[in-house]
């Protein structure tokens, strides 16, 4: 009787700890249409993060998908071209910070350093001449920190 309780307090406590992690990060899984495109940053895309103001979240992993390449169709992967800028809105209702993560090949990894956007404006992101786009962090405070996809070159 006590190994059975043991092991229902350990499947428990799992059970537990893995909501929180999930709490914790504090991320929104990424909001596509689905299908073929689901993993590809595009307009309308969405990064959220819950986390607190000295961390950053990877709006590459949870919400924009891949940055590396525009793709004007999803159904014409072999028409995509390397991303040279995406132009986000900050549309929480604080300032949130933001970095470029790029690179001139892959395995090469630079952070530009952050850029503050204001609540409800604009910014246009670019990786620099010649590097791909590998990512884009977010920091800001409070539960609605959230950029959102305008356009992607």
């Amino acid at each position: 009787m006590r190994v059975a309780r043991r092991h229902r307090t350990s499947s428990a406590l799992r059970t537990i700890c893995a909501a929180l992690t999930l709490t914790a990060l504090g991320t929104s899984l990424p909001h596509g249409t689905g299908g073929a495109d689901a993993d590809r940053v595009g307009r309308g895309r969405v990064c959220r993060s819950a986390l607190p103001a000295d961390q950053e979240l990877s709006c590459g992993t949870y919400g924009f998908g891949d940055l590396r390449y525009a793709c004007p169709k999803p159904d014409t992967p072999w028409r995509c071209t390397t991303t040279t800028q995406v132009r986000v809105r900050n549309t929480g209702p604080a300032v949130v910070y933001v970095s470029v993560i790029h690179g001139a090949h892959q395995g090469e990894r630079l952070q530009s350093p952050e850029r503050a956007i204001a609540s409800r404006r604009t910014a246009t992101l670019r990786p620099g001449r010649g590097h791909l786009l590998f990512d884009l962090t977010l920091r800001g405070a409070g539960p609605g920190t959230s950029l959102t996809v305008v356009s992607v070159r």
